[in-house]
């Protein structure tokens, strides 16, 4: 599923006033098409970088066209064409003239992570110094708005694969400590259990959202809801299922959970659920990408499944992480705030 824009830009009309000015915009067309082309480029970024990571796409493979691009985001081909231009200078792709968009050669940043745009970069240090914050405040600022306090997160969802999976990110993610229960032990536990009521934030998804904010509310503890990236169904999946692509699952509710998830994928017929415990492993060929969820690496330690292991998703998406992280800087900060007293 890709992420849907609901307006379409109005294509701008060419204005030449006594030669003065040509092409003129509106504000809110400009700003409206400057939002655009960064939910494009936001979408466009994490998939390349996953598909990289996951080995489905590498240096010089050809991208979908700008107007291939558009029609997916419903906008003007011109968004797409500024978002790829925006990629390009963060060294993500190549835009060869009259050739088509490219997977650009690697350039990894210090100590291998992703390459780093300068632009966003020097954005966020511009957008500190116009609060009044100097760069090497900022510097000093940042950890400890998210290390000063250890905060301890519960995640309840229904099966193992969701509790360990979303447990997974919390921590790594966000660098929140964090424990899984299962819906339904959460439910029929009378008092909460311990890991609830010591809990600083509960976690959980859609379908239990409504009985999980109750319980936070009535324990005082805050609830985010996870959303799930959109991108999942239509982006780097999408391009996995080109061939056989192997999930082995702890339960075989998670795995009919992902079927209807990537029911209307093009490629779902590519999609093999394999359920630990009751199909076997060595049905996977060596060289089939293959997705361990974490409740499978839970159990399994470090026994070797076969295939070509693809790296573990980030599911959460971008309005959900900035609730979490809007929480995470908010604790910081009041604890900040009271020892400056």
């Amino acid at each position: 599923m890709h992420m849907n824009v609901r307006h379409r830009v109005p294509a701008v009309r060419s204005t030449v006033h006594r030669g003065t000015f040509e092409n003129a915009q509106s504000p809110d067309v400009a700003l409206m098409a400057a939002e655009q082309r960064e939910e494009i480029v936001d979408a466009m970024r994490g998939r390349l970088l996953r598909g990289i990571q996951a080995g489905t796409l590498q240096a010089g493979d050809r991208l979908p066209g700008s107007r291939e691009v558009a029609a997916e985001f419903k906008t003007d081909y011109r968004a797409a064409i500024a978002a790829y231009k925006a990629l390009q200078e963060e060294g993500l792709v190549e835009l060869r003239p009259r050739g088509g968009v490219y997977i650009a050669p690697p350039r990894n940043g210090a100590g291998g992570m992703p390459p780093i745009s300068e632009a966003w970069i020097a954005d966020v240090f511009s957008a500190a110094l116009n609060r009044g914050i100097a760069a090497p405040d900022l510097i000093d600022l940042l950890p400890r708005c998210v290390e000063t306090l250890r905060l301890r997160a519960v995640v309840i969802a229904e099966t193992d694969d969701q509790v360990h999976g979303l447990c997974r990110e919390l921590r790594d993610d966000f660098g929140l400590e964090s424990e899984g229960l299962l819906w339904d032990v959460a439910r029929d536990a009378s008092p909460a259990p311990v890991a609830v009521r010591q809990a600083d934030l509960l976690v959980t998804v859609n379908a239990h959202a409504e009985w999980v904010r109750a319980l936070g509310e009535k324990l005082g503890k805050e609830v985010v809801v996870i959303a799930v990236r959109p991108e999942l169904r239509q982006g780097e999946w999408t391009m996995l299922l080109r061939r056989p692509v192997y999930v082995v699952v702890a339960t075989a509710q998670f795995g009919e959970m992902l079927r209807r998830f990537y029911a209307d994928a093009p490629g779902i017929a590519n999609l093999r659920i394999i359920v630990l415990g009751q199909d076997e492993l060595s049905i996977i060929p060596d060289d089939a990408p293959t997705y361990v969820t974490q409740g499978v690496r839970k159990q399994l330690g470090s026994t070797h499944v076969p295939g070509r292991i693809i790296p573990a998703a980030r599911t959460i998406a971008a309005e959900s992480a900035r609730e979490i992280f809007a929480f995470i800087v908010r604790q910081n900060l009041e604890v900040l705030s009271r020892s400056v007293r």
